[in-house]
Protein backbone atom coordinates (compact mmCIF):
# COMPACT_ATOMS: atom_id res chain seq x y z
CA UNK A 1 0.00 0.00 0.00
CA UNK A 2 1.44 3.48 -0.84
CA UNK A 3 0.52 6.04 1.18
CA UNK A 4 0.54 10.00 1.06
CA UNK A 5 -0.79 12.53 3.88
CA UNK A 6 -0.95 15.85 4.18
CA UNK A 7 -0.39 17.46 7.76
CA UNK A 8 -1.84 21.09 8.30
CA UNK A 9 -0.24 21.43 11.55
CA UNK A 10 -1.71 25.09 13.61
CA UNK A 11 0.11 26.74 16.60
CA UNK A 12 -2.83 26.89 18.40
CA UNK A 13 -3.95 23.28 17.63
CA UNK A 14 -7.69 23.66 18.94
CA UNK A 15 -8.92 25.57 15.96
CA UNK A 16 -10.04 22.63 13.44
CA UNK A 17 -10.34 23.52 9.97
CA UNK A 18 -12.37 25.07 8.76
CA UNK A 19 -15.15 23.52 7.12
CA UNK A 20 -14.62 24.79 3.53
CA UNK A 21 -11.17 24.37 3.47
CA UNK A 22 -11.03 20.65 4.87
CA UNK A 23 -14.12 19.97 2.18
CA UNK A 24 -11.76 21.51 -0.70
CA UNK A 25 -8.70 19.41 0.69
CA UNK A 26 -10.69 16.48 1.26
CA UNK A 27 -11.89 16.64 -2.61
CA UNK A 28 -7.88 17.68 -3.45
CA UNK A 29 -6.66 14.68 -1.80
CA UNK A 30 -9.67 12.18 -3.49
CA UNK A 31 -8.40 14.06 -6.84
CA UNK A 32 -4.78 12.90 -6.45
CA UNK A 33 -5.41 9.41 -4.66
CA UNK A 34 -7.54 8.27 -7.69
CA UNK A 35 -4.85 9.34 -10.43
CA UNK A 36 -2.63 7.50 -8.25
CA UNK A 37 -5.20 4.36 -8.74
CA UNK A 38 -5.39 5.11 -12.28
CA UNK A 39 -1.80 5.04 -13.33
CA UNK A 40 -0.66 2.81 -10.77
CA UNK A 41 -3.61 0.17 -12.41
CA UNK A 42 -2.04 1.39 -15.65
CA UNK A 43 1.40 0.07 -14.95
CA UNK A 44 0.98 -3.27 -12.96
CA UNK A 45 1.73 -5.95 -15.05
CA UNK A 46 -1.32 -7.80 -17.06
CA UNK A 47 -1.92 -11.37 -17.52
CA UNK A 48 -5.90 -11.49 -17.01
CA UNK A 49 -6.47 -8.05 -15.60
CA UNK A 50 -7.56 -9.07 -12.42
CA UNK A 51 -4.58 -7.29 -10.85
CA UNK A 52 -5.68 -3.81 -12.29
CA UNK A 53 -8.86 -4.53 -11.06
CA UNK A 54 -8.39 -5.02 -8.06
CA UNK A 55 -6.91 -1.51 -6.88
CA UNK A 56 -8.52 -0.33 -4.02
CA UNK A 57 -8.47 3.76 -2.28
CA UNK A 58 -9.58 5.10 1.08
CA UNK A 59 -9.21 8.54 2.01
CA UNK A 60 -9.16 9.45 5.63
CA UNK A 61 -9.52 12.72 7.87
CA UNK A 62 -9.11 13.85 10.90
CA UNK A 63 -9.00 17.41 12.32
CA UNK A 64 -5.75 18.21 11.36
CA UNK A 65 -4.86 15.78 8.38
CA UNK A 66 -6.44 14.36 5.51
CA UNK A 67 -4.95 11.02 3.89
CA UNK A 68 -5.36 9.13 1.08
CA UNK A 69 -4.52 5.32 0.40
CA UNK A 70 -4.38 3.47 -2.63
CA UNK A 71 -3.72 -0.73 -2.47
CA UNK A 72 -3.81 -3.76 -4.69
CA UNK A 73 -5.29 -6.94 -3.38
CA UNK A 74 -4.92 -10.22 -5.53
CA UNK A 75 -4.38 -13.59 -3.81
CA UNK A 76 -5.46 -16.82 -4.23
CA UNK A 77 -5.05 -20.38 -2.14
CA UNK A 78 -2.76 -18.20 -0.23
CA UNK A 79 -0.53 -16.43 -3.01
CA UNK A 80 -0.25 -12.63 -2.90
CA UNK A 81 -0.12 -12.08 -6.58
CA UNK A 82 -0.26 -8.28 -6.01
CA UNK A 83 2.57 -8.39 -2.85
CA UNK A 84 4.46 -10.51 -5.78
CA UNK A 85 4.21 -8.51 -8.97
CA UNK A 86 4.97 -5.36 -6.95
CA UNK A 87 8.21 -6.47 -4.93
CA UNK A 88 9.54 -9.86 -6.53
CA UNK A 89 11.85 -9.54 -9.87
CA UNK A 90 10.70 -11.34 -12.84
CA UNK A 91 10.46 -11.24 -16.54
CA UNK A 92 7.44 -9.22 -18.30
CA UNK A 93 4.73 -11.94 -20.04
CA UNK A 94 4.10 -10.54 -23.71
CA UNK A 95 0.62 -8.63 -22.48
CA UNK A 96 2.90 -6.80 -20.11
CA UNK A 97 5.19 -5.57 -22.47
CA UNK A 98 2.46 -4.53 -24.38
CA UNK A 99 0.97 -2.24 -21.93
CA UNK A 100 2.59 1.29 -22.04
CA UNK A 101 2.24 2.19 -18.56
CA UNK A 102 0.51 5.21 -17.15
CA UNK A 103 1.00 8.72 -16.73
CA UNK A 104 -0.77 11.40 -14.32
CA UNK A 105 -2.67 14.44 -15.11
CA UNK A 106 -0.16 15.93 -12.40
CA UNK A 107 2.93 15.77 -14.64
CA UNK A 108 5.62 13.20 -13.87
CA UNK A 109 6.62 10.99 -16.37
CA UNK A 110 5.56 7.46 -18.06
CA UNK A 111 5.34 4.88 -14.75
CA UNK A 112 7.13 1.89 -16.74
CA UNK A 113 4.80 -1.53 -16.13
CA UNK A 114 5.97 -3.72 -13.71
CA UNK A 115 8.00 -3.74 -10.11
CA UNK A 116 7.32 -1.42 -7.98
CA UNK A 117 4.17 -0.50 -10.07
CA UNK A 118 2.34 1.38 -6.91
CA UNK A 119 5.35 3.15 -5.22
CA UNK A 120 6.98 3.88 -8.43
CA UNK A 121 3.57 5.76 -9.46
CA UNK A 122 3.82 7.87 -6.07
CA UNK A 123 7.49 8.60 -6.09
CA UNK A 124 7.35 9.71 -10.27
CA UNK A 125 4.35 11.93 -9.61
CA UNK A 126 4.79 13.18 -5.88
CA UNK A 127 5.95 16.90 -7.06
CA UNK A 128 2.83 17.09 -9.03
CA UNK A 129 0.55 16.05 -6.64
CA UNK A 130 1.89 18.25 -4.10
CA UNK A 131 1.68 21.27 -6.20
CA UNK A 132 -2.16 20.56 -6.93
CA UNK A 133 -3.08 19.91 -3.86
CA UNK A 134 -0.93 23.41 -2.25
CA UNK A 135 -2.57 25.35 -5.14
CA UNK A 136 -5.97 23.83 -3.97
CA UNK A 137 -5.36 24.58 -0.43
CA UNK A 138 -4.43 28.30 -1.48
CA UNK A 139 -7.46 28.60 -3.63
CA UNK A 140 -9.26 27.78 -0.43
CA UNK A 141 -7.82 30.00 1.85
CA UNK A 142 -8.63 33.03 -0.83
Amino acid sequence: MARFSVRADFVDRSKLISRQIKRTMEGAVLDVTLDMKRVASMSAPHKSGFLEKQAQHEIYASSNYIEGAVSFSAAHNGFNYAKWTHDADYKLGDKSEKKRGGRSRFGGGAVPVGKGYLENTLSMNRSGYMNYLEEKYRQALS
